[in-house]
């Protein structure tokens, strides 16, 4: 990225943040602040002006474009339910001008076959951009996929053609639930608490079913918003070097991580048995399709030959667009912005539970999936009814158990990102109101 963008970002973050009113300093005071050039700094701003963030007034100064309030964008709907970007977060101006230039730049691209593992340009960025997490590979072991739920069919299908079997916790991601059910695969269940993993009980069904994979979600649990400390990392990699599997590491929202000394199974790994997932879904939109899977080298060959047969290539229109997006320096900023924006909200949140549900166990990670565990006497299906009644949405924590699995607990997942944060506190009020009508007399 070049100087000027690494210095329209700090602007924007700036603006975000509400350091600048109406209009941005000198240019005088913005070169003192970043100890640049007058040339540099006017580069940066005439890059915010293209970005329809700030407009400038001859002999005057630049001048913030306002943005529309996020209290217009309530529509009585209190959305509790979804990890996803809202979509007005989403700077889709920028967007479409990356758009209308990767169609200029990229046109003789968009009418071929692309590589079926990627484009050569963005997994050379996606290379860049997974070793800032320490995540250090070789380019040729980056597959670019539709998304990650691609490559979790692909890792499926190799399963079910080599008559291998999966190990999955319960609860886990309800997707991975659905391949495993209407593929048919072969799999074993682990139980997973609210807190932790019992490794005890992981490794003796391990030492009893000897599973092929093991599917994880180790960093911000899907559903239950747990992180596994370095401990139960290591006891992991132990049992996946000592009985020969390989481990499904699905790090889908490792860029809301708050810890800097968080290390992923794939940075500790060091016998190649872990299969790396990034998903951009959350920061960027789930409609744009794409993912990042780091194999094992022996791995390579198998799954691009599958991905072959499923659709010879990633779209090459959401690739360019991706790169253009990526080398503007949007990227960076964008996610900057939405980890901090929901950063935000989690602190709300946080702070409303701690009023309305003081004498509720509720995992307190400031991140994603924050899930209030529920007595045993609560009705779940009045539960549902009364929220509903109250204009309430919020996830059903049965589509992530598989069939015919006997789980014990009763819990609500609550995530922000589609809700203002001003409606936050009504909506948790609505939610202790519906909680207290569905207990079982």
């Amino acid at each position: 990225m070049r100087k000027h963008q690494l210095i329209a970002n700090n602007i924007l973050q700036d603006i975000e943040q509400g350091k600048y009113n109406e209009c941005l300093p000198s240019v005088r005071k913005l070169m003192d602040t970043f100890g640049v050039s007058q040339v540099t700094i006017t580069q940066a701003l005439q890059h915010l002006v293209r970005m329809n963030r700030i407009y400038a007034k001859p002999n005057v100064g630049y001048f913030i474009i306002p943005k529309k309030g996020e209290y217009s964008s309530f529509n009585g709907i209190y959305d509790f339910s979804t990890a996803s970007t809202s979509w007005t977060d989403f700077p889709l101006d920028s967007y479409s001008q990356c758009l209308e230039t990767a169609i200029q730049n990229g046109k003789a691209e968009l009418f071929t076959y692309g590589a079926t593992t990627g484009n050569e340009e963005l997994k050379s960025l996606f290379q860049k951009l997974l070793a800032e997490d320490q995540i250090f590979s070789k380019k040729e072991q980056i597959m670019i996929t539709s998304g990650t739920q691609q490559a979790l069919h692909i890792l499926a299908l190799i399963m079910l053609t080599k008559k291998e079997s999966i190990l999955i916790e319960q609860p886990t991601y309800h997707q991975i639930i659905n391949l495993i059910e209407r593929l048919h695969l072969d799999y074993i269940t682990c139980y997973r608490d609210f807190d932790k993993i019992d490794l005890k009980e992981l490794e003796e069904m391990i030492k009893i079913k000897r599973p092929n994979y093991v599917y994880l979600m180790p960093r911000l649990h899907n559903p239950l918003g747990t992180t596994m400390d370095e401990q139960e990392k290591c006891m992991l990699l132990d049992y996946a070097k000592k009985y020969h599997f390989y481990i499904i590491e699905d790090d889908y929202l490792g860029d809301f991580e708050g810890s800097n000394s968080y290390k992923t199974l794939y940075e500790m790994d060091t016998n190649q048995c872990v299969i790396y997932l990034k998903s951009f879904s959350k920061i960027m939109f789930p409609g744009q399709r794409l993912g990042i899977t780091v194999l094992p080298e022996d791995m390579i060959e198998t799954f691009r030959s599958f991905k072959e047969v499923i659709d010879i290539h990633t779209n090459s229109l959401s690739q360019v667009i991706m790169q253009t997006f990526m080398e503007s320096g949007l990227y960076a900023h964008h996610k900057d912005k939405i980890v901090f924006r929901h950063q935000q909200k989690a602190n709300t949140l946080r702070e409303v539970l701690r009023t309305y549900f003081s004498d509720y166990q509720f995992n307190d990670n400031h991140q994603m999936h924050t899930v209030i565990k529920l007595p045993k006497q609560i009705n779940m299906n009045k539960l549902h009814e009364e929220l509903a009644k109250r204009q309430v949405l919020v996830d059903d924590y049965k589509k992530n158990y598989i069939a015919g699995y006997k789980h014990n607990h009763k819990f609500l997942k609550l995530n922000t990102t589609s809700i203002p944060e001003h409606k936050i506190g009504e909506g948790i009020h609505l939610i202790q109101e519906a909680i207290e009508t569905s207990k079982l007399l």
